[in-house]
């Protein structure tokens, strides 16, 4: 048999739920560093990639406590709460009825500190969740209800992967913004080059028959 056990399924929103059951009691301190080393190798990749983040499920608490996550991210919560015979089950439950049955509620499942995969090939250890749904955008308290009882509410915090900027000003200058010189406008006359011509022709018409009166009047004087 192999020594991981992997079980997925789809709930409310069409995100996946991986549910890692645990091997024999040897290896479980392999499969924890593994767990903790997920997120560290995920901080390698691209500003934008996908990211993990891994949640270790104790006795009275979470730590971390709460998680912010973007849309293409995952979160694992890994129980390590070694009381015997108590488990977890981590879940939203939208009407305080103490379960995660109902419209728009899901959960982990039931989480064990151990497991015998050779006797009980369903039992699960750590609930990978996969946020790959814009539907699950928004700000959660969720259910961490133990098996003795008691009960600790635990936050996740979904937001949108966007990365559009605010759109540029009307009128704005984008890259090489320099002063551009704006050509004064040329104003033109209204008269044409005919009419021009029309006018001086009678200008010197007027300035001939001026000089012939002149000199008319001086031969009679």
């Amino acid at each position: 048999m192999s020594p991981f056990a992997v079980s997925m399924a789809h709930r409310p929103y069409g995100s996946v739920f991986i549910y890692l059951s645990r091997p024999p009691l040897p290896m479980r301190g392999g499969i924890l560093a593994l767990l903790l080393v997920i997120p560290l190798l995920s901080g390698l990749a691209a500003a934008h990639e996908p990211d993990t983040f891994t949640v270790i499920v104790r006795e009275d608490t979470h730590d971390p406590m709460g998680v912010n996550l973007v849309i293409n991210d995952t979160v694992q919560y890994y129980n390590a709460d070694s009381r015997e015979n108590i488990t977890h089950n981590i879940g939203l439950d939208l009407n305080g009825d103490g379960d995660f049955d109902d419209d728009g509620e899901f959960s982990s499942g039931v989480l064990n500190n151990e497991c015998d995969w050779d006797n009980d090939s369903d039992c699960r250890v750590a609930w990978i969740f996969v946020i790959n749904d814009t539907a699950l955008v928004g700000n959660y308290i969720l259910s961490d209800l133990h098996s003795d009882g008691n009960e600790i509410e635990v936050r996740l915090n979904i937001s949108a992967d966007d990365h559009t900027g605010p759109a540029p000003v009307i009128g704005e200058c984008l890259g090489d913004c320099e002063d551009e010189e704006v050509e004064p406008e040329l104003k033109r006359s209204s008269q044409t080059d005919f009419q021009k011509g029309l006018m001086l022709a009678g200008m010197m018409m007027f300035g001939g028959a001026s000089a012939l009166f002149v000199a008319t009047l001086m031969q009679k004087a």
